[in-house]
């Protein structure tokens, strides 16, 4: 019986370290390497999807292969003097919903508002990008050279 959804049992762990991997793989393929039946592996995905555990599925994209070989993670605070006519959040979330660049951003608490990951195809998108940005507070670009996928491991 699975661990409930605060609590996954190793079997649980290792099905999602699996999962992390590649979560194309078959409920069959999945059972041969933790050791279950592809019937058992399925009801436990389920499960762990219906608890909020597993919360979707995503293709991971090459960012160069689509021609944007800047990777960028961009660091954002709001500029606290600035006055806004809406809540700051309320004025660059939709900027960075609706930027075919970004790929993805996060609100964050301490001492920036916002971690954003953007991948551009030109130096002058990316300088234009930040530009915009730095119009609602203080901006500072990473580049990524490389990035590594972790894994979520039992605690």
């Amino acid at each position: 019986m699975a661990a409930n959804k605060n609590n996954p049992d190793s079997t649980d762990w290792k099905i999602l370290r699996e999962l992390q991997q590649d979560a194309r793989k078959t409920y069959k393929e999945i059972g041969e390497t933790v050791g279950m039946t592809r019937p058992a592996v399925r009801e436990r995905i389920l499960r762990l999807e219906e608890n909020g555990v597993i919360t979707g599925y995503k293709a991971e994209i090459d960012t160069d292969a689509l021609g944007r070989a800047l990777h960028v993670m961009i660091s954002f605070n709001f500029n606290s003097g600035q006055k806004y006519d809406k809540k700051p959040n309320d004025i660059l979330i939709p900027i960075l919903r609706s930027s075919s660049d970004v790929i993805h951003f996060w609100e964050i608490y301490g001492e920036l508002d916002f971690l954003i990951e953007a991948a551009f195809s030109s130096k002058e998108r990316m300088h234009n990008f930040l530009d915009d940005l730095r119009s609602y507070g203080f901006v500072r670009s990473h580049l990524i050279a490389m990035s590594m996928k972790g894994a979520v491991q039992e605690a």
